[in-house]
């Protein structure tokens, strides 16, 4: 991998039939490998996924050693170079201290982190107790789709699609843990947050983009983000069904802010349900009394 600069971020997946020991090499200043501090070090059985962040600009080399083997391996490699984008955190930051805003005003909750950090891979989340996007993930994401849009728009859905799942979790619905209930929630909640481009251009680019698609299920090993094609094809549904963020009021109402209620009585949004806000008010001010 020659001449990366400073701060990149290398994501790394090898698959291989047998055991095979992976080593990531930066260069001596005579330019050749340096073997005496590897910046990785690995042994894949069947298949291994790790990141690095490049501390010095060079040549950087990657090994596949199988020395110890009397056998020959058959090994694919998929690796990718991400340019360090500290405008995207930056971006990124200030989309998630907005989620933040909304899901307050919004709804009532036990407060939860919601963060970037680094990982050590490319996974999308860390931290089962908050929202933590690793800060690999977003990078390979950019670099894939090489758009600010369409990375803005497939990072927003993940968030809202973990944020639903937090949530309910929190208020014990059993569907917590359904990945179709949660990608279905999510996008009522980007709708009503009035991010339903969002939500259709994540799912329209994963639909007519499937080769891009299975790079990114390749570079990605998650259960759930980023969207795959069977249930972006679902979304884009969702997204563009008006009747369906009333019919999730039911679960939602109850959970959400007083002041909120009393505006949507106030002044309706397409997807209230005016019986159910004015009922949950009503108890509440009982309640009060």
């Amino acid at each position: 991998m020659r001449n990366l600069p400073k701060d990149a971020v290398v994501a790394v997946q090898v698959e291989s039939s047998g055991d095979v020991v992976v080593i990531l090499l930066d260069s001596t200043s005579q330019g050749q490998p340096d073997t005496s501090r590897p910046l990785f070090t690995g042994r894949v059985e069947k298949r291994l996924s790790f990141s690095v962040t490049v501390a010095e600009a060079g040549d950087h080399y990657l090994l596949l050693d199988n020395r110890r083997g009397s056998e020959s391996r058959a090994v694919k490699v998929t690796l990718r170079a991400a340019r360090s984008a500290a405008d995207n955190l930056d971006a990124a930051n200030k989309m998630l201290h907005l989620f933040e805003l909304q899901l307050s005003r919004i709804f009532v909750f036990d407060p939860f982190p919601i963060g970037i950090k680094s990982c050590g891979r490319p996974r999308a989340f860390v931290d089962q107790a908050g929202v933590v996007l690793c800060a690999e993930y977003m990078h390979h994401l950019y670099d894939l789709l090489e758009n600010r849009d369409r990375t803005l728009d497939i990072l927003s859905f993940s968030l809202f699609h973990e944020i639903g799942r937090i949530l309910l979790a929190q208020w014990g619905n059993p569907f917590a843990g359904n990945v179709e209930a949660v990608d279905e929630l999510a996008t009522v909640l980007m709708v009503m947050v009035k991010q339903q481009e969002r939500t259709i251009g994540a799912a329209d680019y994963v639909i007519k983009n499937p080769v891009t698609t299975r790079t990114m299920e390749k570079l990605f090993p998650e259960d759930h983000h980023p969207l795959t094609v069977k249930r972006a094809k679902n979304v884009l549904i969702w997204a563009r069904d008006p009747k369906l963020p009333a019919k999730w009021q039911a679960v939602l109402v109850p959970h959400m802010q007083t002041e909120l209620l009393k505006k949507l009585k106030q002044q309706p949004t397409p997807w209230t349900d005016l019986s159910l806000v004015e009922k949950e008010l009503a108890g509440r001010e009982k309640k009060a009394i």
